[in-house]
């Protein structure tokens, strides 16, 4: 099966809002997600939007296994280059960062680095055990272009790149693995470059 690539431009002063519309790998019910995306030269701006009927979020260290909390994701690989990042953030503002060519050769990036980061949860930055019902939450993420440490760019305005949008939850109750742009492999895989949709940096 061959799926085109979704392309998607990113402005400075307008927010490209994009659903998770693709539900790999097993069925799920009652989760819901989105972001709005845009930039302002030097950082990229994102907004995550989710509903879902448990939250799980215990990990608090950077770098730390955020993926089996309620988790979104943004994977991102530069013009001219094989390697691509994955920022991987859980529903407290927790961040993991880390760079290479495929799932099983990754670098962490520096801690330092990954400070600079700035993320604004909806639900605060304490740990949350369980919450069960008919939960919503939001994240805000700012990631300065100098996070970008392998890549040595001052400003993304121009640049193309390609790139997918996560939502997971590996030990909730119901796991689930919710993209921006399909995920066609035989198991669940974010670590897909091949399947990335397309970004510019207008």
């Amino acid at each position: 099966m061959i799926v085109p690539r979704i392309s998607c431009a990113i402005s400075e002063d307008q927010d490209q809002h994009q659903t998770l519309d693709h539900r790999n790998w097993v069925p799920v019910d009652g989760v819901e997600a989105s972001f709005d995306i845009r930039h302002r030269s030097t950082s990229i701006l994102l907004n995550y939007f989710v509903s879902e009927r448990q939250v799980r979020a215990v990990n608090t260290g950077f770098n730390s296994p955020v993926w089996e909390d309620s988790c979104v994701e943004f994977f991102i690989r530069l013009e001219d280059d094989h390697n691509y990042y994955n920022f991987e953030f859980n529903a407290i503002g927790t961040v993991l960062g880390a760079y290479g060519p495929d799932r099983n050769n990754r670098k962490w990036l520096p801690v330092e680095s990954l400070r600079e980061i700035t993320t604004t949860p909806s639900l605060g930055k304490g740990i949350i055990e369980t919450l069960e019902g008919k939960l919503s939450w939001t994240l805000e993420i700012v990631i300065p272009v100098t996070v970008l440490v392998h890549s040595g760019i001052t400003d993304i305005s121009g640049q193309q790149a390609h790139a997918n949008f996560y939502k997971c939850g590996d030990k909730l109750k119901q796991p689930h693995f919710l993209s921006w742009q399909p995920v066609l492999t035989d198991h669940p895989n974010f670590h897909s470059p091949k399947h990335f949709g397309e970004l510019r940096f207008e």
